[in-house]
């Protein structure tokens, strides 16, 4: 079962997709986050977003900061910036 990912930036939204787990730059460490994790506010610090579909990662994202709202079914970032790398 995926988690729906939603990563906006202040002037769009640039990425909605489900993906089966995202690894994001938490403050005071990288987190892994799949579905049915409990819910959470995390703050971001500098750092690459990494997508995975199975065990393998199909795409990546630098963020300059920023936060990340986690519930059981999806995963929205609101990344001051995100660039793919």
């Amino acid at each position: 079962m995926p988690i729906d990912l939603e990563i906006v930036s202040p002037e769009k939204l640039l990425l909605s997709r489900p993906v089966d787990m995202v690894v994001i730059p938490a403050a005071e460490d990288e987190m892994g986050v799949l579905p049915q994790r409990a819910p959470m506010i995390v703050l971001l610090q500098e750092g690459v977003i990494r997508l995975y579909e199975g065990a393998r990662v199909t795409e990546s994202l630098q963020v300059s900061g920023g936060f990340a709202e986690v519930t059981p079914t999806r995963v929205t970032v609101l990344a001051d910036t995100a660039t793919p790398v």
